[in-house]
């Protein structure tokens, strides 16, 4: 069986920012992680439909900065900011420390990995036809400028009573071993009548200079 290597993790400290950023000793350590893995799984089920990117957490002696980045702020911070009052009050349940929420747009959302698997995901379950919705999606990609496109779904993809296969979609190059290359990976999982499909997304974005 063959080994794989997430792209993001190759890449962390070299050409790819670290997701969260900060130091501690100890319990301290282990009661952070736990924080950070449950404000991403509440912040990613929380804001699905809301094209999410990336979640970047930042923590100081008593201060959290949640910096949130997404393609439709608008639904994020609803009227009058009530939208971040209530993401503010829930995320108060998971850690005790003062929270600061940033949003920051995406503005060409097509070429995010998250978000581009996470609407097929969403497609899937509106039983929208697979091939098509892969088809459309490498068009999209391409069309704002992505240099490469891979992706991949597993699954029962043409009904709960078929058989699991995988089917795939590429155009242009993605050289993943290449760590100046800008490779954006992502997973997200469609949940059906017929099971759960996992659908994987590869795009390149172009080498990045020193």
């Amino acid at each position: 069986m063959s080994r794989k290597v997430d792209t993001r993790a190759l890449r962390a400290g070299v050409t790819k920012p670290w997701l969260s950023s900060w130091f501690a000793e100890g319990a301290k350590y282990a009661i952070a992680l736990v924080e950070d893995d449950k404000i991403r799984k509440h912040l990613s089920k929380k804001l699905r439909t809301c094209g999410l990117d990336q979640i970047l957490i930042e923590r100081s002696i008593q201060k959290i900065i949640i910096t949130i980045r997404v393609s439709k702020p608008g639904i994020v911070i609803g009227r009058k900011g009530s939208g971040l009052g209530q993401l503010r009050a829930e995320l108060s349940k998971i850690t005790k420390a003062d929270i600061d929420l940033q949003i920051e747009e995406v503005k060409r959302p097509d070429l995010s990995a998250a978000i581009v698997a996470e609407n097929l995901a969403m497609q899937i379950e509106r039983r929208v036809h697979a091939k098509r919705a892969l088809s459309m999606a490498v068009k999209k990609s391409t069309e704002s400028g992505a240099k490469g496109i891979k992706i991949e779904i597993s699954g029962t993809v043409n009904g709960p009573n078929s058989v699991a296969l995988s089917d795939s979609a590429t155009f242009g190059k993605v050289p993943t071993q290449t760590l100046r290359a800008d490779i954006d990976y992502a997973r997200a999982t469609a949940f059906t009548r017929g099971g759960t499909i996992g659908v994987k997304v590869w795009i390149y974005r172009g080498e990045i200079s020193e």
